[in-house]
């Protein structure tokens, strides 16, 4: 109604006592008007004003005592004033009469999902998280698409990296409020983080589009341009045309600042890639060029090592063993085309080879025959020749 409505205006506008005098007038003529009296509460919680409150409170329930909305209102002030054990007792005993009232009438006793939701959200200040998501558990139980639990599960999830299930909690709150500012910009976050980049381009799109875009929407989807897009221009844009709106803000400034930086290390990271990439393929090409030289001279050892098979010599060496087992390794090399031990197996091939080059005039002809002391018989034997006289000095 216009009353409300002006109280409205006035709390955004940060006139409290303004707001006040508007409900304190309007009480004194509508005294039975509950909805302005936790009005009264509701603006002095939002002041700051705890004393104020909490009289606000205490005044309504001395004509109702079992007044769950006070308790609620209350659970918020304190859970404002970090007075969380009392924002928690104030809210279990808002549910604890809400299940009351719920038997006396002999309906199904449940308790409130927004109840549960603000105990869970004061947990998460207390900085129990197990507790609170037990709390956002039990308000979607009642609530499936209750708006505030979906979300605050919807954000625990995204901190913890479970981006598929912080998606499916920012979905169930768009179910309800397809508006949502909060589940628009978390499942653009998810998508980001199940790597659908495209989708998560487009969301923000469609949020930038909105007249409710701020300041962490231009920031998000920059940041999702730049680091996960990698598209630089499209980030300045974004940043650029919030500062042109905002031109106060000097975030922005640091956000272009980083932006600059975060482009002059990509530069840097292309380039070293880059050399690493040429060095790579410089290094797989001096490989192959080992191959190819390991193969000419597995070959040249090959027909070596066959045209000394039947020499004496070189098989009494060793060397035409030694060439065998040379040779099993380097062709097993080359067939296994592992380029990378190429230059390993050379040397082995070339000293063996320099060996059966040095066997090749030994064995010449097809190799040599032992020498005969023609046996034990003398008949047939050549008579040595007598040694020449000697010559007379000269006188």
């Amino acid at each position: 109604d216009f009353l409300n409505a002006y109280v409205a205006v006035q709390k955004q506008a940060g006139q409290f006592e303004g707001a006040l005098a508007t409900l304190t007038d309007y009480i004194a003529k509508n005294p039975s008007d509950m909805e302005a009296q936790y009005s009264v509460v509701e603006v002095h919680t939002q002041m700051g004003n705890m004393d104020g409150a909490l009289a606000a409170a205490s005044e309504i329930l001395l004509s109702n005592s079992t007044d769950i909305t006070v308790y609620r209102l209350l659970s918020r002030t304190f859970y404002q004033n970090n007075q969380f054990d009392m924002s928690l007792l104030c809210a279990e005993k808002a549910n604890e009469m809400l299940m009351s009232v719920a038997k006396e009438k002999g309906q199904p006793a449940k308790k409130d999902a927004g109840i549960l939701n603000n105990m869970g959200v004061t947990f998460l200040a207390m900085e129990d998280e197990p507790s609170a998501i037990g709390y956002f558990q039990e308000a979607l139980e009642i609530d499936t698409n209750h708006v505030e639990a979906n979300l605050n599960l919807g954000f625990i999830a995204l901190n913890s990296g479970n981006y598929q299930f912080a998606l499916e909690k920012f979905d169930a709150a768009l179910v309800t409020n397809a508006d949502n500012m909060s589940a628009k910009l978390g499942r653009a976050v998810a998508l980001r983080g199940t790597q659908d980049l495209d989708g998560a381009s487009k969301l923000y799109a469609q949020i930038l589009n909105s007249s409710a875009a701020d300041r962490i929407a231009y920031f998000n989807a920059a940041t999702l341009e730049a680091k996960y897009q990698k598209d630089y221009k499209k980030a300045q844009q974004l940043l650029e045309e919030y500062k042109a709106a905002n031109p106060t803000d000097t975030e922005v400034d640091e956000r272009l600042a980083e932006l600059s930086t975060l482009q002059a290390e990509e530069a840097a990271r292309k380039k070293a890639e880059e050399e690493r990439r040429k060095a790579e393929e410089e290094r797989k090409k001096r490989q192959q060029e080992k191959m190819n030289e390991l193969k000419t001279a597995v070959e040249s050892l090959q027909a070596s090592k066959d045209a000394l098979a039947s020499c004496a010599e070189a098989v009494e060496s060793g060397a035409i063993e030694m060439a065998d087992m040379v040779l099993e390794q380097g062709i097993m090399v080359i067939e296994a085309e592992e380029i990378e031990m190429a230059g390993d197996v050379i040397p082995f091939v070339a000293d063996t080879q320099a060996s059966l080059d040095e066997l090749k005039g030994v064995c010449a002809g097809g190799g040599s025959t032992a020498p005969t002391d023609g046996g034990g018989d003398d008949a047939g034997s050549e008579a040595p020749a007598e040694p020449a006289p000697e010559e007379a000095p000269a006188e």
